[in-house]
């Protein structure tokens, strides 16, 4: 396994993590807060989306 193939496991109640999405996207441009942000409620909602089918 190759250092760019680090496994993770998520907090609980994410999906991916910030800085793994971070790392993803190399260079961000403007305010690093609001992208950060914005992931977080997004991968939230992710989760809870994929968490309510499964428990159906």
């Amino acid at each position: 396994m190759s250092e760019k193939e680090i496994k993770f496991v998520p907090k609980p109640g994410t999906c991916v993590p910030w800085e793994v999405k971070k790392e993803e996207l190399q260079k961000i441009h403007g305010n690093e807060e609001i992208v950060k942000k914005e992931w977080e409620k997004l991968d939230a909602f992710a989760y809870s989306f994929i968490w309510f089918w499964v428990q159906r």
